[in-house]
């Protein structure tokens, strides 16, 4: 390889300058030198650019098949291509380096993507170029990775936008260094703000003592923090959160900083509360993976995690799919969606869902995957007592559960159902007459008192029998010449106006009244404690003792009749709010 080097360089050349021999003895060591690195090689010799290279340099991007002395755009085109603004620059006595480049280099097991830097040197002697020497670095792998973190911090980004959650990074101190949209919207502050006037101001006077004292011996021992407490949001109310702190640690096993999440305490007793599910859907086959999903989140609850297209598309309500499917296509076409629509669980339960979701695109341009966010709530359905003796209401019945409703039918209201605090509304197909209508009403009254009733039949009644009827609790009359949609619309209305009224939950006036039988500093505790106050907060504001506050909240409990504080908190609602949903006097 050497000799054919030399013979290059004796080649002269018109125009070319022609090394001595003591130039060619020189640069022939230092190329025999540079070849025997590890890295992967190659010289260009001359203005004819023949190439030699190192073996490394061939296992990496040449053909197996490559020979030394060939032209350097014939042995690698694409490389010479790619690299041909650094060649000219390096015979011009200017070092120069190339990154990503990108090269298929053919192997018997097939073809390989290699992306590889290139740094290319002039080889000259009193400012003569006689050949250039280049150096490449596999990247490929560097390559790959950086993709893949790329994808990541942009998926974690996404999450943390859309994560149900409040969170935190924090310093080895607890100095707030980041924390999510979210939580800066809820608290109406900026992260600049945050780190000036730290996250003790956040929390409730009444358990701020504790999260402080918690939190401290948490950094000091360097151990995971966990608490229950609530937070003010921007509008100065209190919302409860569990929050959780987990330490770091860098390499030498010192406190690093702290990672932080704070999840909102929600009652999950109501059916319509609403769920917010965090999911990612392959773009290739649309299944979607649910991250946050458990059997208890509502939907999907009976299903896996992972749900197919097929199901779905399936479980969505069938006048809700184009929607669904131009969603989908908006989607696809790398556009961000917020979609609205109803599905139904295998079980048969309605759900009303929101998804907002966006495309993750890679640095090739293509779409790899979404991420988007759930927001469900169960559509409770209305379940409704059918009484229908002469077997007319049929059609109807079919009728309210295609429009989702739940039917019960009976042909005798005695011999029924007894669940009667489980019906939205009773309706009764009546023989049309004006004592058959006021029979059923006064036996609804009394086997299941405070539920509407809707009839239907054509009585010939005078108006003060019609009076009667509506005053013995008939809330609607319906001819039976009306239409389906006519008397879905009754029975929806009639339902939710006794919905309404059975979820105002007040305090009744004897239990109301019993506050005046408390004295005054026994009504002061109790109100304390129902804010949240502990028997060392309460006795700290008040100047008295733990044990004092004890008593005096346990005195108050007993004359009231109840076990607990929390039975205790309807009596205390703020006199604004009350006077809001409190009926009215004289009504």
């Amino acid at each position: 390889m050497i000799t054919a080097m030399t013979e290059g360089l004796r080649q002269p050349e018109e125009g070319a300058n022609t090394p001595s021999s003591s130039d060619r003895d020189w640069m022939i060591q230092s190329v025999e030198s540079m070849l025997r690195q590890t890295f992967p090689t190659f010289i260009i010799v001359g203005s004819r650019e023949t190439t030699y290279f190192n073996e490394a340099c061939r296992e990496l991007l040449l053909p197996l098949s490559a020979a030394q002395g060939v032209a350097f755009r014939d042995l690698a085109p694409s490389l010479s291509a790619q690299l041909a603004g650094a060649v000219d620059a390096a015979w011009s006595n200017a070092a120069t380096t190339t990154s990503d480049v990108r090269l298929y280099v053919d192997r018997p097991n097939g073809a390989r993507e290699t992306w590889v830097t290139a740094a290319i040197t002039p080889v000259s002697r009193e400012g003569k170029v006689f050949a250039l020497l280049g150096v490449l670095r596999d990247v490929t792998e560097e390559k790959r990775l950086r993709t893949r973190l790329n994808a990541a911090e942009a998926t974690l980004e996404s999450l943390s936008i859309l994560a149900p959650a409040f969170l935190w990074r924090l310093d080895a101190r607890g100095v707030v260094r980041w924390m999510n949209a979210r939580c800066q919207d809820f608290l109406g502050v900026g992260l600049a703000k945050a780190r000036e006037d730290g996250w003790v101001g956040w929390l409730h006077p009444a358990e701020r003592d504790r999260v402080v004292a918690d939190w401290g011996r948490s950094v000091a021992l360097a151990q995971p923090f966990e608490s229950r407490h609530r937070l003010r949001d921007a509008s100065g109310l209190y919302r409860w959160f569990t929050l959780r702190a987990l330490p770091q640690f860098d390499e030498k096993g010192e406190l690093h900083e702290w990672h932080s999440a704070a999840l909102e305490v929600m009652d999950a007793s109501p059916p319509s509360a609403a769920r917010r599910l965090l999911w990612a859907a392959d773009a290739g086959d649309w299944t979607r993976r649910y991250l946050n999903t458990d059997r208890q989140a509502g939907w999907p609850d009976d299903r896996s995690p992972v749900i197919t297209w097929a199901d779905q598309l399936a479980a969505v309500v069938e006048e809700d799919r184009p929607a669904f499917l131009h969603a989908l296509e908006t989607l696809a076409a790398g556009g961000t969606i917020d979609a609205v629509y109803r599905a139904r669980s295998r079980a048969g339960d309605l759900f009303s869902i929101e998804d907002t979701a966006f495309p993750l695109v890679e640095s090739d341009g293509s779409i790899s995957r979404f991420i988007g966010e759930s927001r469900i709530r169960l559509n409770a359905a209305a379940e409704i007592l059918l009484v229908d003796p002469a077997r007319r209401g049929r059609q109807l019945g079919r009728a309210l559960e295609d429009d989702g409703f739940k039917v019960q039918t009976t042909h005798d209201l005695s011999t029924g159902p007894r669940g009667r605090k489980t019906f939205q509304g009773i309706v009764y197909c009546s023989d049309s007459t004006a004592t058959d209508i006021l029979k059923m009403a006064e036996t609804v009254k009394l086997e299941y008192p405070g539920i509407a009733l809707v009839v239907l039949g054509d009585p010939v009644a005078t108006p003060r029998e019609v009076i009667a009827l509506h005053q013995a609790g008939v809330v609607d009359l319906l001819s039976y010449d009306e239409s389906n949609e006519t008397y879905i619309a009754a029975i929806r209305g009639s339902s939710e106006t006794t919905n309404k009224f059975n979820e105002i939950d007040l305090p009744s006036n004897v239990t109301r009244g019993a506050l005046n039988r408390l004295s005054a500093r026994e009504r002061e505790i109790l109100a304390l404690a129902v804010s949240g106050g502990t028997s060392k907060t309460i006795g700290r504001a008040l100047g008295i003792s733990p044990r004092t506050v004890d008593y005096h909240r346990g005195k108050a409990l007993d004359k009231l009749g109840l076990k607990t504080v929390g039975q205790a908190s309807d009596l205390f609602v703020p006199e604004k709010h009350y006077s809001s949903i409190a009926p009215k006097a004289g009504k």
